[in-house]
């Protein structure tokens, strides 16, 4: 079972007057409990297409299918999605424990579900010395593993990995890929991964795709692949 379809998505964005596509024909699936890498650089449409699968743009052409279930048509099959990027933004004047209350309330958890669910995250990613304080007195690091832990708060189906480990500290990024890969052998949570990091990517993902400017160039298995050979091969082939 193909757990997201992404079938002939394109998106356009207009920027000083003139439009350019973020996305161009875009198509890929993700099978029900693989983990899938897309590789691209910066400015490839990563983060644009992960925004129009959780639902947040609308693409201009295609479709995305979540468990079988077009997101436009069914909105809420996004509430099975769990997204970790490093873009999330959480209210400053909010404490760790509120964002997780927050959470917990929206994705309609009770009181006592929420508490003990907040004590298992707050646990494994060392939240407990910043548990009450706001926000906008943390570290980069201390908000990518908020972000995290909110992205777990209601047990996810899917998980959305946008850059996951960018700007922690080595133990935790080793700690988080461990779970990542537990997440997924444990649960068979299927998972969509961007990251810089190619030997993160070769660790953790079955396959991965190249994304530039807009279009998947290839799509490969990633078992036996260099990735970092095959990412600086693929950019000089697109550049040239």
């Amino acid at each position: 079972m193909k757990a997201v379809e992404v079938n002939n998505v394109s998106k356009k964005f207009r920027v000083s007057g003139r439009e350019f596509y973020a996305l161009k024909d875009v198509s890929l699936h993700i099978r029900d409990g693989e983990i899938f890498g897309l590789l691209g650089p910066n400015g490839s449409g990563k983060t644009t297409l992960i925004n129009i699968i959780i639902g947040l743009l609308i693409a201009d052409e295609g479709n995305v299918k979540i468990f079988g279930k077009d997101v436009e048509k069914f909105p809420e099959i996004t509430e099975r999605l769990g997204l970790v990027s490093t873009d999330a933004r959480f209210h400053w004047a909010l404490s760790v424990n509120d964002v997780f209350s927050f959470f917990g309330m929206v994705y309609g958890l009770e009181r006592r579900e929420r508490e003990k669910r907040t004590a298992e995250l707050v646990n494994f990613f060392g939240l407990e010395s910043v548990l009450n304080r706001r926000v906008d007195g943390l570290s980069t690091g201390e908000k990518m593993r908020l972000s995290f832990a909110k992205a777990l708060m209601n047990n996810p189906k899917i998980l959305l990995l946008d850059e996951p480990t960018l700007g922690l500290d080595p133990s935790i990024s080793i700690k988080l890929r461990k779970e990542i890969k537990h997440i997924n052998r444990e649960f068979g949570t299927p998972m969509l991964l961007t990251s810089h990091y190619m030997r993160e990517v070769e660790q953790l993902a079955d396959r991965v795709a190249f994304i530039y400017k807009g279009r998947i160039m290839d799509t490969r298995n990633v078992k036996g692949l260099d990735l970092e050979k095959y990412f600086l091969k693929m950019v000089k082939t697109n550049e040239d």
